[in-house]
């Protein structure tokens, strides 16, 4: 394994062998034995099936928010929004219109 990375010189620096201490990679490379393959956190939705005393704080707050956000998303906010709208662009257009019929405003002078 430590011939395969030593070409990877990027990644740290490179023992010249004088020093008896190890580099981190070596160091990792010990920790991690035989095993090449990759491992993978559990994001999202699959972190509600690992137990909670295993989670860090973040991971715990995005899983609240998370759930949080699909509460949120399940709301129908077309009336809220709607209404909005119609206190905010119904009240010119009606005071135009009295404006126009009253004559206090001429469209064609």
């Amino acid at each position: 394994m430590h011939n395969r990375l030593k070409h990877f010189w990027f990644i740290g620096y490179e023992s010249d062998g004088s020093s008896p201490k190890l580099t981190i990679r070596e160091q990792l490379a010990q920790l991690v034995g035989g095993r090449d393959d990759d491992f993978s956190l559990p994001l999202g939705k699959n972190l509600k099936k690992v137990s909670a005393k295993f989670l860090t704080i973040s991971q715990k707050r995005n899983i609240r928010r998370q759930a949080y956000l699909n509460e949120v998303s399940q709301r129908n906010d077309s009336v809220f929004f709607a209404t909005i709208g119609a206190f905010v662009i119904l009240p010119p257009f009606i005071i135009l219109g009295i404006a126009i019929l009253t004559g206090y405003v001429q469209l064609f002078p």
